[in-house]
C-alpha cells in the first residue's frame, strides 16, 4: 500500500495540461509522474467539469479561519441569548465601551458556570448508569 501523498496545485495542473495537450493516456502519465492512476482521473475530471479553471485546484481545505464566516447569517436569538442589539452603532465612548465589556465578561462567566453545572450533572448521570 502506497503512503498517502500530497500534491501541489501547480503539480496537478501541470500534469492535467501534458495529458490534455499531448497523445499520451491518462495511465501514461500518471506512471511517468508516480501519482495514481485513479487518483490522477479525478484530477483530470475535476478540471473539465470546472470549465477548465486554472484555479480548480487551489482551493483550501477545512473550517475558515473565523469559525463565524457571514455574521448577517446568525439568527436574531443568538444576539437576544447574550443581550446584544444587534442593530446597535459601534460607539466610540470609551467610558461606554468599558461598560459593555464587563457586561459580557459576566454573561461569560454566568455561560461558563452553566457549563460546568451541565458537565458536573452529566458527570453524575453516567457514574449513575455504571452503578445500575
Amino acid at each position: 500500500m502506497r503512503k498517502k501523498r500530497k500534491y501541489s496545485a501547480d503539480f496537478k495542473l501541470n500534469l492535467v495540461k501534458e495529458y490534455l495537450s499531448s497523445e499520451k493516456s491518462q495511465t501514461q502519465i500518471a506512471e511517468e509522474n508516480d501519482v495514481p492512476p485513479s487518483v490522477f482521473a479525478r484530477w483530470v475530471s475535476k478540471y473539465n467539469s470546472s470549465n477548465c479553471n486554472d484555479d480548480v485546484f487551489n482551493t483550501k481545505k477545512g473550517r475558515p479561519v473565523n469559525m463565524i464566516s457571514d455574521y448577517s447569517k446568525i439568527p436574531p436569538v443568538v444576539y437576544e441569548a447574550v443581550k446584544i442589539n444587534k442593530n446597535t452603532e459601534v460607539s466610540n465612548n470609551e467610558a461606554q465601551l468599558k461598560q459593555e465589556l464587563d457586561l459580557y465578561k459576566k454573561i461569560l462567566l454566568e455561560k461558563e458556570l452553566e457549563c460546568r453545572i451541565l458537565k458536573d450533572e452529566r458527570d453524575m448521570l453516567k457514574k449513575n448508569l455504571k452503578k445500575n
